[in-house]
């Protein structure tokens, strides 16, 4: 059944299955600091259900730069431990933030657009992300992505579009700790949809804060349907260069 599970996932998410189960990515945040360059390490752990399974990891590197306020690049690389530890993928992202928090506002917002080439003979991917923050008082913020993602060759997976979509409401303490809830789904092929079951969805809380010149976040995400597993842990570090 599990087998048959991670390919039902590879065909609706055009991803290799353990990459996507060992969910790493997060809900993407749209304003730039002008002055950012930085480099950042995730790292994600996806456990076991039962005991004929792997726990799986997956690793993360990147390296952003801020050209000003409105434009940021960044390139990633990613590596996971399936049956050993290999390369996963390169990316490339230009984070365009066109609707700025002016005074008396809440909103702001940007698009990104991303490619991924990825190891062997795997499909290369376009994606296009629209992130949106609201910023209210008394430190609550909530953000919202929309990503839409498209194969750039004729594997044997569908050439669709492909539809993801990521929130999260939080909260920042006096202390600068800021405490959130986090959803993100995996929906499938525009047009051609499962069912919500069959759908990646993850839900949990995370953490986040400063030490000196690093920020740290650590989270929990918990697997709402049968086709992902239940636990993903994961925890990335950033610090200015």
């Amino acid at each position: 059944m599990k087998r048959f599970l991670s390919r039902v996932l590879i065909v609706l998410f055009v991803v290799s299955a353990k990459p996507v189960l060992a969910n790493i990515s997060g809900v993407m945040g749209p304003n730039i600091n002008p002055d950012d360059n930085s480099i950042q390490f995730r790292t994600a752990l996806i456990m076991a259900d039962e005991d004929s399974q792997s726990d799986l990891w997956v690793y993360r590197l990147h390296y952003q730069h801020a050209f000003n306020d409105t434009f940021r690049g960044r390139v990633v690389m990613q590596y996971r431990d399936v049956n050993g530890f290999e390369y996963d993928f390169f990316r490339t992202e230009l984070l365009y933030n066109f609707k700025k928090r002016g005074a008396g506002e809440t909103w702001s917002s940007a698009l990104r657009f991303d490619f991924r080439a990825r190891r062997g003979s795997r499909s290369e991917e376009f994606a296009v992300n629209w992130g949106s923050q609201w910023d209210f008082a008394n430190g609550y913020r909530a953000r919202a992505t929309l990503i839409v993602n498209k194969q750039l060759d004729d594997n044997d997976l569908s050439n669709g579009f492909f539809v993801q979509t990521r929130g999260s409401v939080s909260k920042k303490l006096e202390n600068d700790i800021r405490l959130s809830l986090q959803m993100l789904n995996q929906h499938g092929e525009v047009g051609n949809m499962p069912s919500l079951r069959k759908q990646g969805s993850f839900i949990g809380p995370s953490i986040s804060g400063n030490v000196g010149r690093f920020k740290y976040e650590f989270r929990y995400l918990y697997g709402l349907t049968d086709i992902v597993r239940d636990n993903n842990l994961f925890f990335r570090i950033t610090t200015q260069i």
